[in-house]
């Protein structure tokens, strides 16, 4: 979940998931019931919609082993947001890795989800650059997952480093 720029009117998209389904916030103060259109497919969702500020679209991409059911499961628009529930089709339940968003489908910006693989994924390269060889540094992080919530995720990271030693015959 993201915080928009300072002066704007942009939606926040906040993407949860569980084994089942996702669930996708869009933080927009007064928008419009009646606007909210949404296309789905097997592996993406269109949305347009309006506000009193503009109208906004909305397109989500799955990769194709990540498919959803149609029709969305559920529609909720408060005066500061709506929530919309899709359901995993069957065959895709669990946990899923990314998606990727954007205004329109040419301008899409990918997103992981939280998860150990991820983590771990990101950790190496701020941990071990492209130049770091992992022959001659290995890195062990370990991930303990503190707190979980609706708002917040807490984990304590402890890296093991060790040096592996070449020996150079004379």
């Amino acid at each position: 979940c993201g915080e928009p720029s300072v002066g704007t009117d942009a939606p926040v998209l906040c993407c949860r998931q569980d084994e089942a389904s996702l669930t996708l916030l869009l933080q927009v103060p007064g928008i419009l019931p009646q606007s909210l259109r949404g296309d789905l497919g097997a592996h993406h969702y269109h949305l347009h919609f309006s506000s009193p500020a503009g109208s906004y679209a909305l397109c989500l991409q799955f990769p194709p082993e990540n498919s959803l059911a149609s029709p969305e499961s559920s529609i909720d628009v408060s005066a500061h947001n709506a929530a919309i529930t899709l359901a995993k089709a069957p065959g895709s339940t669990g946990p899923w890795e990314k998606l990727c968003f954007g205004p329109d489908t040419s301008a899409l910006q990918e997103r992981l989800f939280v998860s150990e693989e991820n983590v771990d994924g990101f950790l190496d390269t701020v941990l071990c650059p492209s130049f770091c060889k992992q022959s001659v540094l290995e890195s062990q992080p370990l991930i303990e997952v503190l707190d979980v919530t609706e708002d917040k995720s807490q984990i304590r990271l402890q890296v093991r480093i060790s040096l592996a030693v070449a020996h150079i015959a004379d």
